[in-house]
């Protein structure tokens, strides 16, 4: 009895690390990932850079926020995780001034609020008259909205933000790229809902690099 326990406990370990294995290796560069033709420098050469491309404008992008803030509570100390809005429009560009609002005012509460506003509230968060309100919900005068919209910092936030996109070819959100050298998107072949497990899988294998 104890030898067939043992010998079950073998064969159910091995088809379940076979599973993972194969699970893995289901994840294919030019059908899951991209591999970029040369490899861009990140910011910390020390850790593995996962950067997410976005707009709050995008249904895709709204429905995986909740999965990306829990994956973000989990990812280790060397995974240097940060995210940059797309800047393809004028809408665009109002909106990636709402997210680096929220990086100036360090009130990360402003992201959420402003999925909710667009594609739950219906609200498109591109004029004065919608953003100066929400902003006073958060205790930001009119004043302060102006002055931090049209400040140095916030220009130059978007410029960066646009040579972003551009040095990544950036065409569709949501989009990953990790560590300048892969780049993540859905497709035929990958939903929204496992972007996330690709992310994982390519920042195994750079881990093994390090």
């Amino acid at each position: 009895m104890y030898q067939v326990s043992i010998k079950n406990i073998f064969l159910l370990s091995l088809i379940f690390f076979s599973f993972i294995s194969l699970a893995e290796e289901a994840f294919q560069a030019g059908k899951h990932y991209q591999v970029l033709a040369e490899p861009i420098a990140t910011r910390d050469p020390k850790k593995i850079e996962v950067i997410e491309f976005f707009w709050f404008g995008c249904g895709h992008c709204y429905s995986l926020e909740n999965q990306l803030n829990a994956w973000e509570k989990n990812i280790t100390e060397d995974v240097d995780f940060w995210r940059s809005p797309i800047t393809w429009n004028e809408m665009a560009k109002t909106h990636a001034k709402l997210f680096f609002a929220a990086e100036l005012l360090d009130k990360p509460e402003i992201i959420n609020s402003t999925f909710i506003a667009i594609h739950a509230n219906q609200s498109m968060m591109t004029s004065p008259r919608e953003i100066k309100p929400f902003f006073a919900s958060f205790g930001i005068s009119a004043d302060e909205y102006e002055k931090l919209f049209n400040s140095f910092g916030m220009k130059n936030k978007i410029r960066r933000a646009e040579t972003f996109g551009l040095k990544y070819d950036v065409r569709g959100v949501p989009a990953f790229v990790v560590n300048g050298k892969y780049k993540v998107s859905a497709s035929r072949n990958l939903g929204t809902n496992k972007l996330l497990d690709v992310v994982d899988y390519l920042i195994k294998l750079e881990e093994k690099k390090l």
